[in-house]
């Protein structure tokens, strides 16, 4: 069933502006599809290629219970943690209360339409919100910085607790989240700004001023190149003892051509090729990971610490 035009925008969203953000995805559109033609003709970089990893997939594996980094491979016991209960029922409270507002927030495909993903995938979700929240260790009156997040509820509810919130964001959907990040920030009275800004330039923030930086499923989604200057960047912006944390999944039905399919813990060597080392952090937590999902898709996160 096709979406109708409000459930795409934000009924609050001007009109000059849904017409920007209309134009501006049939330019895209174009950009896109001659850049694809491109990389039709040309060899496979071959940094985009999967690493030759190993994973386990025996079923009779145990849930880590000291790990951090991990995949979300035993995501109904996850929910059994009563701290990760505790921040499910909140994020759920958030989202009711922005209901009742008629303020709108992502569905997990990053749009304002309702329904996007299944049930399990909403679920997903909330693992890897809850999660990263909980083992990020972010506080109340942190200043943090959330890559790729604008409208989503993980950077609403940590404006809600009383963290100050930067997110940079290119709206590739072409919805309006910029926009609603700063207007339900207006209406909430949060402290929380969203720019419109590319990554693949440096972040236009100060040295060491963030807390915490959030890149949630966002990484495997930027070329190598890309990758590596936004690690560096992140590392500068970030406060000495201040941690990372990152979400990253891998789907090898991808339609991806101009970088490559994801990220997995079985292809560490690409993970401290393209993220760790080019940001002079160290692994917080568990430094042995298990890859214990099947070759066909993956969603694990990743703390990072500067000393």
């Amino acid at each position: 069933m096709k979406a109708t035009f409000r459930q795409k925008y934000p009924n609050y969203l001007p009109l000059c502006y849904i017409i920007f953000l209309i134009l501006r995805k049939v330019i895209r559109q174009g950009q896109l599809r001659c850049l694809e033609a491109r990389a039709k003709k040309k060899p496979i970089n071959p940094e985009f290629q999967d690493g030759l990893g190993e994973w386990n997939q025996e079923r009779g594996l145990k849930n880590p219970l000291d790990a951090i980094n991990k995949p979300a491979f035993w995501i109904d016991e996850d929910f059994n943690d009563p701290s990760i209960k505790e921040l499910v029922s909140k994020m759920i409270a958030l989202r009711v209360l922005l209901d009742a507002r008629r303020l709108h927030y992502c569905s997990p495909a990053g749009t304002f339409i309702p329904n996007t993903y299944i049930e399990r995938t909403a679920k997903i979700k909330m693992w890897e919100n809850s999660w990263v929240i909980r083992h990020s260790k972010v506080r109340p009156k942190d200043i943090v910085l959330d890559l790729g997040g604008a409208s989503a509820l993980f950077s609403f509810y940590l404006a809600s607790i009383g963290c100050s919130v930067r997110v940079i964001d290119n709206d590739w959907g072409n919805c309006g989240i910029v926009y609603n990040t700063n207007y339900v920030a207006r209406i909430m009275n949060w402290d929380i700004k969203a720019y419109n800004y590319d990554l693949s330039k440096p972040l236009p923030f100060k040295d060491s001023i963030f807390d915490r930086v959030f890149l949630i499923c966002v990484i495997e989604h930027l070329s190598c190149a890309v990758r590596r200057s936004v690690m560096k960047e992140v590392s500068r912006v970030l406060k000495s003892g201040g941690i990372v944390s990152l979400t990253l999944d891998y789907d090898p039905e991808r339609n991806c051509l101009l970088s490559d399919k994801g990220l997995r813990f079985a292809y560490r060597e690409k993970i401290e090729r393209d993220i760790i080392q080019p940001s002079g952090l160290k692994v917080l937590g568990n430094q042995e990971w298990l890859d214990a999902v099947s070759q066909k898709s993956f969603l694990g996160s990743l703390f990072l610490e500067k000393h």
